[in-house]
């Protein structure tokens, strides 16, 4: 089926109608009141706009036509969260460079307090701590610290959660 026979197919504007509430209610859900200026219908619209233009690839989908717009208008959404996100392990070390020796000592071991308050396990300090001086690639940390680059990923997904939750207060350290 082509794009025309598969869009004459489908009630589209039910269907626009589900992914304007989807698109809403996945971008209200993270409690971000600035999208960079676009409204939850601008995504469900670039979709259209990239469906059409040949973009999204229909013609290779091996699902419903529906199937497909939605699973497009995720990864639009999806892909807008990750372009847009603050990274905050990369953040904090490049801040905590310009002060003193002595203030980053301070702050450092205050941060470590933080992350142990909101729950970071041993592991995840350590990590920190790599951070701190200066190592961010998870494969020197590895060899550094004598573990598979598997566990630094996993322990890293964990730590950058961990550091989410001490956001706030971070900043005000920092």
């Amino acid at each position: 089926m082509n794009l025309v026979e598969a869009i004459q197919s489908i009630d589209l504007d039910a269907v626009i109608d589900r992914m304007n509430a989807y698109a809403l209610n996945r971008l209200g859900s993270v409690g971000i009141k600035s999208f960079n200026g676009k409204e939850p219908v601008d995504f469900v619209g670039d979709v259209i706009l990239k469906v059409i233009e040949g973009t999204r690839d229909w013609d290779n989908a091996t699902c419903s036509f529906d199937d497909f717009l939605f699973g497009c208008l995720k990864s639009e959404i999806s892909n807008f969260f990750k372009s847009n996100r603050v990274k905050y392990d990369d953040e904090l070390p490049e801040l905590m460079a310009s002060n003193s020796e002595y203030d980053f000592e301070k702050k450092r071991l205050r941060l470590g307090e933080l992350l142990k308050e909101a729950g970071a396990d041993d592991e995840e300090l350590t990590v920190f701590e790599c951070w701190m001086d200066g190592m961010y690639k998870p494969a020197e940390i590895s060899s550094d610290l004598g573990v598979e680059v598997k566990v630094i990923y996993n322990v890293t997904k964990r730590l950058q959660r961990t550091l989410s939750k001490i956001k706030s207060e971070a900043k005000n350290i920092i």
